[in-house]
């Protein structure tokens, strides 16, 4: 049987191409971090993780005298204690607590499968004591609801050690010690305690009453986990084209019920929640709610997990400020930003934040060294020139009154929006204190753990050039943040807070609500 030059061709084409598409499955690197480290694989990680943090941290770089001793301290202590096999998960626990001396609220590790136990329960901040609830939120025993001992150790103990996974802004937050507090043998091997099945904990109740309780925690069996993944890459090549169907058919659930409507609370107030602010600016119908909202005598907006640079909120919502009369050498001056230094980097980084060169604003030289004078000096060899952000160009109009729901979670523009409306008299912040990350992030993965880095390179400050990152915004009302917030008691804080400084408004049109609050 011959074949024709043109079969033997096409024959030869296809195995050549069959032959590529299998290497590229081979060429692809994997992307599942290593279960454990050897003592090498550790020191080779941390010197990389320095040598990032010295080129790239903003926080770092302002300030290297105290921080590179303190860093390489810390490393040196991480490279004694792991002289051995290291779980990834210890690593990454240990290089959270490294990151967090610099106090850059913007430092986080990601990409790590946590296999530490944790606590089997959950727990809620009730003032200074803490419930002890279930998966179904009911306390564990109704007649003494409340955790004091965990493993013989007093909550304070716990708690004091759940810190030094937070920066600096966010330690004293209890919604940010709560992810921390489940950690239960992280927490154990720090504080010295033996791993077990199970833990002791010790309830109250009012009557001073206690009440010790055995729970098992839930079983892990690293064996079946690694024979599930050995299984999953086994048939990885064979399912392939089921995965690219499955993914044509995708619906995504957080798309289905978006909470992006109104929602009533009572014949005065509405509440609005907005976690995505680049999609708030793309969401018109998002952006009416708004408006309609803010014809109410109160609206009442959820920022508590609100991440993203888009202004578009900020603009929109700079109707309820108060008119500027003090500053009259730059009234539209918002803040001042600059980023760390790298040969990587183009002179319009930090234009996603919304800020742009000095020379923009057009001034004379005397003025513009006049606006620049209370700004700290900076070694220019690190740091790039000064940008500037202007406020949104928007007249104050109507007397009706906002709210705002914060968190350390209220991040980026969020943190500007925190920030401006803490001096406009007719709203108010209520919840928590932010942490101050406005920053823009610079992020790489580590070598041998796969641990993904991130952290801020750039610094924000205010119009009067005092430092605004790693600073965070104080409420005007404490509330610490639980799920279920009764919305009718937030209303009537609001009417019991203390009034907020009127400044004078000049004579102006009206368009919004003028009713007071019922």
């Amino acid at each position: 049987m011959s074949f024709s030059y043109r079969s033997i061709v096409m024959l030869l084409s296809v195995i050549i191409f069959a032959s590529l598409l299998k290497l590229a499955f081979f060429a692809v690197p994997k992307d599942s971090a290593a279960p454990v480290l050897n003592a090498q694989e550790v020191r080779q990680d941390l010197y990389a993780l320095l040598d990032q943090i010295e080129q790239h941290s903003a926080f770092y770089a302002l300030t290297a005298n105290k921080a590179n001793p303190q860093l390489k301290f810390m490393a040196s202590l991480i490279v004694e204690q792991y002289q051995d096999i290291t779980p990834n998960d210890r690593f990454a626990a240990e290089v959270t607590k490294l990151l967090n001396t610099l106090k850059d609220p913007g430092a986080q590790v990601h990409n790590f499968d946590d296999q530490s136990g944790d606590l089997p329960l959950t727990l809620r901040p009730v003032n200074d004591q803490w419930l002890a609830l279930d998966n179904d939120n009911n306390p564990v025993n109704n007649d003494f609801p409340f955790i004091t001992h965990i493993d013989g150790l007093p909550m304070s103990k716990w708690v004091a050690t759940s810190q030094a996974y937070l920066p600096e802004p966010a330690k004293q937050s209890q919604e940010m010690q709560l992810p921390w507090l489940k950690k239960l043998n992280l927490l154990r091997e720090d504080l010295g305690l033996s791993i077990k099945p199970y833990v002791v904990i010790t309830l109250i109740n009012d009557d001073l009453q206690s009440q010790q309780v055995t729970l098992a925690l839930p079983s892990h069996n690293p064996q079946t986990q690694l024979a599930t993944i050995s299984e999953k890459d086994e048939t990885q090549d064979i399912n392939v084209l089921e995965f690219i169907n499955q993914l044509s058919q995708f619906e995504r659930t957080e798309f289905q019920d978006m909470p992006n409507q109104l929602e009533t609370v009572n014949n005065t107030t509405v509440k609005l929640k907005i976690s995505d602010l680049y999609a708030f600016e793309l969401d018109k119908e998002q952006q009416q709610e708004l408006l309609k909202g803010m014809t109410h005598p109160l609206l009442i907006i959820d920022l508590r997990d609100a991440s993203g640079f888009s202004p578009k909120l900020l603009t929109m919502l700079s109707r309820y400020q108060d008119a500027d009369l003090n500053n009259t050498l730059a009234p539209n001056v918002m803040g001042f930003a600059h980023y760390r230094r790298s040969p990587e980097l183009r002179n319009d980084y930090l234009q996603p934040l919304n800020f742009m060169p000095l020379d923009a604003l057009e001034y004379s030289p005397p003025r513009l060294k006049s606006l620049t004078r209370n700004l700290p000096s900076v070694d220019k060899e690190k740091f790039s020139p000064w940008y500037v952000r202007t406020k949104p160009a928007v007249a104050p109009e109507g007397r009706n009154r906002l709210a705002l729901l914060v968190s350390p979670h209220c991040r980026q523009e969020c943190e500007w929006i925190a920030y401006r409306t803490k001096s406009w008299s007719r709203a108010n912040l209520i919840g928590e204190k932010t942490s101050g990350d406005f920053a823009r992030q610079y992020h790489f993965k580590l070598p041998n753990s796969g641990l993904n880095i991130r952290f801020s390179s750039s610094l924000t400050y205010d119009a009067q050039g005092r430092l605004l990152s790693g600073i965070g915004t104080e409420p005007d009302i404490l509330l610490p943040q639980n799920s279920d917030i009764q919305w009718q008691g937030l209303v009537s804080l609001m009417r019991s807070a203390k009034p907020k400084a009127q400044l004078v408004l000049p004579a102006q049109h009206t368009k919004l609500a003028q009713a007071k609050l019922n």
